[in-house]
């Protein structure tokens, strides 16, 4: 008897000793250094002036569009994609709180009767309660809860992408409408100024002063605008789908004073003023997907120091504290306290190569950040250079539209006096219509450019 206890108090010595030798070795964590990246003072395409931070908050206001604003603000609210990335940041959290603690307690209990029909029967209960505390020196538990809340900062940056992309589709989709309205607009206009010239050809000719050809073809052009009025039609109708799905609603249930003004049409939306650019090191944190990408990389570094702590023993001290109960009259406690060392599986090599994996996922994770950087400051300056181009060519455009304007009125003048032909009426009035057309097109796409560009950004994402 004395030499078991003996043994068993060698066995504990040794326990003891191995959970004092583990638990002064080294936390296998790798220490985390932001990534840095050498940009610019300012973009290369951006207007002179000083730079500054930005601040586009509430870019779309820009657009001096009050029913932008109402739709900008039920898409917040309703838009089931953004909901939908939401959800993944609850998801992400989580997962977090999956982590298994470093303290773990575990009960039980059961209660047995048993017997046959010639024995009374017997009743037998159990209850147990076990402690088991999981030490941690080498950070692998420190390191999954270091991934897991790194994932839930990469699920709130996907959901702020996911708010910059509402924001994009809705003001398009709001930019896109109002040009169709305008265009159908257009049509209409153009068809009263067609349906006006045919009429002055019937009168010309009944002077003797045209040709049967020449109203010929001022009827065809008349029934060829016809044509378009259903597709240009069916346009605005699909604008109108768009927008209320993109609220988070069926075609048709937007609500109806939104749904009238909508339909009531009005003027394209343009920006007020220049977009604020701010400086190139915003978009470190402004862009959505950047931040994602430097979260990404700091959750590969986290990863790897979970599989490095793979590679040495787990320490754990456990106990537990069973009753065990026979009949009524006897009972019985059993317990048991003491430290634990679990060794890694030989050969090592297969954990080695997971720690070698986890290394190269991080450099991808690195090498991917500086990507979407790259990326990123490719997309604002081209950016910049195509909403400048838009700008330019909407002033020329409006321009070329009053003189084509003036050009028509002369024409009609002479015209009218016998001085020139059904021909060049018809020229004048197909160039102001084309103009008007230009300058429809080149208004939605300045629209449209100041969109991309505080999108590309990354303004709005904080917006409420």
């Amino acid at each position: 008897m004395e030499r078991k206890n003996t043994c068993s108090a060698a066995l504990i010595s040794v326990a003891v000793a191995t959970a004092v030798l583990v638990s002064g070795c080294s936390d296998q964590s790798l220490p985390y250094k932001n990534p840095t990246f050498g940009f610019f003072s300012k973009y290369t395409n951006a207007t002179r002036g000083a730079p500054v931070l930005l601040n586009n908050v509430a870019w779309w206001k820009g657009l001096q569009d009050p029913v932008l604003d109402r739709l900008i603000t039920l898409a917040l609210a309703r838009n089931l994609d953004l909901q939908i990335a939401k959800e993944r940041v609850v998801a992400a959290k989580a997962a977090r709180n999956a982590v298994p603690g470093a303290t773990l307690l575990t009960s039980n209990a059961k209660y047995d009767v048993t017997g046959t029909d010639s024995t009374s029967p017997t009743r037998t209960g159990e209850s147990s309660i076990g402690l088991n505390w999981m030490l941690d020196p080498y950070g692998a538990r420190r390191n999954e809860l270091r991934a897991a809340g790194a994932r839930i900062e990469v699920a709130d940056a996907e959901a702020d992408a996911a708010q910059l992309l509402v924001l994009f589709n809705m003001a398009n989709a709001l930019v896109n409408l109002r040009h169709s309205q305008q265009v159908l607009a257009q049509s209409h206009t153009e068809l009263a100024r067609r349906q006006s010239t045919l009429s002055l050809t019937r009168k010309l000719e009944t002077a003797a002063s045209t040709t049967r050809l020449e109203i010929t073809r001022a009827r065809a052009r008349v029934a060829e605008l016809r044509s378009e009025l259903p597709r240009q039609q069916a346009s605005v109708v699909a604008g109108l789908n768009e927008i209320a799905v993109l609220a988070g609603l069926k075609p048709g249930g937007l609500p109806k004073d939104l749904m009238a003004a909508l339909k009531r049409g009005g003027k394209q939306p343009q920006p007020s003023l220049s977009p604020d650019v701010g400086i190139p090191a915003d978009l470190l944190r402004n862009r959505p997907d950047i931040r994602i990408a430097e979260r990404s990389y700091y959750a590969a570094v986290a990863d790897i120091g979970v599989a490095r702590a793979a590679l040495y023993p787990q320490l754990s001290l456990s106990g537990a504290i069973t009753l065990n109960t026979l009949g009524s009259s006897s009972s019985s406690a059993e317990y048991f306290f003491g430290p634990a060392v679990t060794f890694p599986n030989l050969p090592a090599k297969p954990a080695r190569a997971r720690v070698s994996a986890r290394y190269s996922a991080a450099r991808q994770a690195h090498i991917g950040w500086k990507s979407t950087v790259l990326d990123a400051i490719l997309e604002v300056e081209n950016a910049l250079v195509t909403y400048q181009a838009a700008s330019t060519s909407l002033s020329a455009a409006h321009q070329a539209n009053r003189l084509y304007r003036e050009t028509l009125t002369l024409t009609r003048r002479v015209f009218e006096r016998g001085e020139a032909t059904l021909g060049d009426l018809i020229d004048a009035e197909q160039s102001v219509l084309d103009a008007e057309r230009t300058l429809t097109d080149l208004r939605r796409q300045h629209a449209l450019q100041f969109i991309s560009l505080n999108v590309r950004l990354g303004a709005g994402h904080t917006a409420k």
